[in-house]
């Protein structure tokens, strides 16, 4: 069973997200899923109805200028990527707990891509006790295979530019399946071709990543080279100094797949993965 219900953030914007209710007796923990850039929530549905099944409640969440939680027009749109971190996800976990969904203590968040590279931004974290990163690394040019850098150069440096200066947004394809409004753009633009991504950015005030001090799982894929490759990954890890961190990188032939890239860990019927990677850290 899921119901859809709205957070208000501190700046007084509203968000649409989804709890999904456990189809069997309840235990305590309630998972967080942390969107990727550009993917609306309805993406995780196959897997947050698997936790559902194992007893977990899950809240799936669509950030600001993004899915349900955007605007009529894109180009009225102010959100920033900056906001998903400092405001929404504090939104969304402050609604969890003034609703007595669940403690500090028994909640999880589960990161995927920016979803999971963003959470350091949010004052809340260290409140987190278990955090899981899937495919979530920093996007720093020159961390990324030299094959793929020219491509990423023309996008940041003119594609980008041209498009959020002409039209006012990034069209759906180039921004991942969903079209962004120019703000979000413009700081994953500018933070990708600083040599330390965002935390070259000090107009972003404090960030919590090295006050950290819960766990922190972290999980990559070999085939992933478009978007978190491994030193994107072992970047981010890094960032968390004061975590217990475990982290690992698979191959898709050590989970038995043909391939799993950026995105295919949540596509539907990957119970084996789900288990393996996530629940066993769970239960």
């Amino acid at each position: 069973m899921k119901i859809n219900f709205t957070v208000k953030c501190a700046d007084e914007r509203e968000l649409i997200a989804t709890k999904y209710m456990p189809s069997i007796a309840p235990n305590r923990q309630l998972i967080v899923i942390n969107s990727a850039l550009g993917v609306k929530q309805g993406f995780y549905t196959h897997f947050a109805t698997y936790l559902t099944n194992q007893g977990f409640t899950v809240i799936t969440w669509d950030p600001r200028g993004i899915g349900l939680s955007s605007l009529t027009n894109v180009k009225l749109d102010d959100a920033k990527m900056r906001d998903w971190g400092q405001l929404d996800l504090t939104a969304v976990l402050d609604h969890v707990v003034n609703e007595s969904w669940a403690n500090w203590r028994d909640i999880w968040l589960i990161g995927h891509s920016a979803g999971g590279h963003l959470i350091g931004l949010c004052a809340h974290l260290s409140k987190i006790n278990n955090v899981i990163l899937i495919a979530a690394g920093t996007c720093s040019w020159h961390l990324y295979p030299k094959t793929q850098q020219p491509k990423m150069l023309v996008a940041w440096y003119v594609v980008f530019p041209f498009l959020y200066n002409t039209l006012g947004y990034i069209p759906n394809r180039l921004g991942i399946g969903h079209q962004l409004p120019k703000g979000i753009a413009i700081d994953w633009r500018n933070w990708s071709v600083s040599k330390d991504y965002l935390f070259s950015d000090s107009s972003l005030g404090p960030h919590f990543y090295s006050s950290y001090t819960g766990n922190l799982y972290a999980f990559g894929f070999s085939d992933d080279v478009s978007y978190s490759p491994k030193k994107t990954i072992h970047d981010l890890a890094r960032r968390f100094a004061n975590a217990n961190t475990r982290l690992e990188l698979f191959t898709p032939r050590q989970l038995q797949k043909n391939r799993i890239g950026h995105f295919g860990f949540f596509k539907q019927n990957n119970n084996d993965l789900w288990q393996q990677i996530v629940l066993e850290k769970l239960i």
